[in-house]
């Protein structure tokens, strides 16, 4: 699904690596065709994504005092740009036990809905996206879970990381460069209950590998 013209750096907004991938995944999604209730029109700009922090600040569940957004956020900011309204449902924060079950569980989201996925990085303090996948086995299209995963296309916000569209094979995704690994979520930040979900983030979270994933 990867669309070079879909993309935006964060920068200078060091901050804004949920919005700056929120604007590049939607773009996406308006570059693979009309979605059903899409209401987002393409756009990279940096007042744009400014825009979508402060929203997503204004609506997360994360302490004001820390810096960019948590998961709640990132995914309310999916919907209400994306379909127009945060109850949308189209995305969902999810929180797996095991690293190859969410990296199993995000390549489905896309083969399945034809969107992409978003990647809580850096023990979750930094986020990415998915646009495509290499496997092994079924395809994960059919619905089918019996197939093993080679690689992924991973794209970073940040420019220094130079990620756009690179393909990271799976033991790399699980355990290699900080740039690149899928690590668990270790932040504690989000002590507030999510009002779409009836989710505690710190407790949700914690320890586990976090998504923010299609689910139509």
């Amino acid at each position: 699904m990867y669309s070079p013209a879909a993309e935006r750096w964060q920068d200078p907004d060091y901050t804004a690596c949920t919005a700056a991938s929120t604007e590049s995944m939607l773009n996406t999604i308006s570059s693979a065709g009309s979605a059903a209730g899409f209401v987002w029109h393409a756009t990279t700009s940096y007042s744009t994504q400014e825009s979508i922090l402060a929203f997503e600040r204004d609506n997360m569940t994360m302490l004001t005092t820390s810096a960019g957004t948590d998961p709640h956020g990132w995914r309310n900011a999916l919907n209400y740009y994306g379909w127009g309204s945060i109850d949308a449902g189209v995305y969902r924060d999810a929180a797996y036990g095991s690293f190859d079950g969410a990296a199993k569980a995000a390549v489905s989201a896309i083969a399945l809905t034809h969107k992409p996925v978003g990647i809580l990085a850096h023990s979750g303090g930094h986020a990415e996206f998915i646009t495509g996948y290499q496997v092994t086995g079924a395809d994960p299209a059919t619905g089918s879970s019996a197939f093993t995963v080679v690689s992924v296309d991973l794209t970073d916000p940040l420019r220094s990381d130079g990620h756009r569209d690179t393909t990271v094979t799976y033991a790399q995704w699980r355990s290699g460069g900080a740039w690149v690994r899928f690590s668990q979520y270790l932040q504690t930040d989000s002590p507030y209950v999510d009002p779409i979900d009836g989710q505690v983030g710190r407790t949700e979270w914690y320890g586990k590998w976090v998504i923010v994933e299609p689910v139509k």
